[in-house]
């Protein structure tokens, strides 16, 4: 019997390294040894209890590279010894939904590291259903690659907007998702990208990414689009923060006709004019998550991107360090925009 350590969930701002046996797989299971292991920032308010999206005695865990070390009887798509990113989301297959191929929305959706029984990807080994591995370039930094579930969730909401070519697009917060939002719309040519956040690293990485960056504590960022554009809103915004005050500064700057779109998920509610979202006719969309189309526009996307990605990367840690890094990112008394553990 092989053992490994894990990193074990046990409530709020508690965290333990334990021991355990390697999960046994199911027929249409893969195990998998974890290479790479992103903090995402759902894990850190899921640690803190925040989300109330994480369960005392799982690991956490959805962003991940890792290589295939066993596989079940009924797979056939995969190999040993393959590296593997993860589509982290498993519907149902049934619903009305997961024929549609939108099981991200799945009502009965299981999601690595977040609601799918006690694994999750912090851990040396994890399982999951063989249609949740997609296999992942040998020549790509596994670090890199855990980047493919962000780019994702900032893929789908591009995808959801279907903007203009040549529209003027603002996005509101510059971490993670924020520049993933960026790099996303500068690949498929957006020239007007503004990027809003009050943090000087993350607003001179998105200029790096070819976006332009507004400090919302020291510019008026309707002051500034008007005036390099003629137009003090935009066509189509994104807000990827979650409080209801950055909502508000989204949809302010939200054209007539426009579009907005929300990836945040952190706030419980918020308040919008209702006869200013009548009479502007501007459309609210939710965006949560990813498809599987969307995650292998991901993949590519990432392969093709290792030098701007590897930007995003703010360091590493191990297993066992992680409980110290997660509350200093809890607490704020570490600024990253990604870390990554090696199990």
């Amino acid at each position: 019997m092989k053992f490994m350590n894990i990193l074990q969930y046990n409530g709020p701002w508690k965290f333990s390294i334990e021991e355990t046996p390697t999960p046994d797989i199911h027929p249409e299971e893969v195990l998998v040894r974890s290479e790479s292991v992103g903090i995402c920032g759902s894990d850190v308010h899921g640690f803190t209890g925040e989300s109330g999206r994480r369960k005392p005695g799982m690991v956490m865990g959805h962003e991940v590279v890792g290589i295939v070390e066993a596989i079940g009887a009924e797979v056939k798509n995969l190999k040993r010894g393959q590296r593997v990113t993860i589509f982290p989301t498993l519907g149902c297959g049934k619903c009305a939904y997961c024929k549609k191929g939108w099981e991200h929305i799945c009502p009965d959706k299981k999601i690595l590291g977040v609601n799918a029984g006690r694994w999750g990807a912090m851990a040396g080994y994890f399982t999951c259903h063989a249609r949740q591995a997609f296999p992942f370039s040998e020549e790509t930094d596994p670090d890199v690659g855990v980047l493919a579930e962000p780019i994702a969730v900032a893929t789908h909401a591009v995808n959801l907007m279907n903007p203009e070519s040549g529209s003027t697009i603002a996005i509101v917060g510059g971490g993670t998702i924020g520049l993933a939002l960026t790099l996303v719309l500068r690949n498929r040519g957006f020239e007007n990208v503004y990027i809003l956040d009050k943090v000087d690293a993350k607003l001179a990485l998105a200029a790096e990414f070819g976006a332009k960056a507004i400090h919302v504590e020291k510019e008026n960022a309707a002051e500034v689009i008007e005036k390099q554009t003629g137009k003090a809103r935009v066509a189509g915004i994104f807000e990827a923060v979650g409080s209801a005050g950055t909502i508000r500064t989204a949809y302010d700057l939200c054209d007539f006709g426009g579009t907005l779109v929300l990836i945040g998920n952190l706030a419980k509610e918020f308040t919008l004019p209702l006869q200013g979202v009548t009479s502007n006719e501007t459309t609210i969309r939710g965006s949560y998550g990813f498809n599987r189309t969307d995650f292998g526009q991901a993949v590519e996307l990432v392969s093709k991107n290792q030098k701007n990605l590897r930007k995003l990367l703010s360091g590493s840690c191990t297993l066992q360090e992680t409980p110290k890094v997660m509350e200093e990112l809890a607490r704020g008394q570490r600024q990253a925009i990604k870390v990554v553990i090696h199990p």
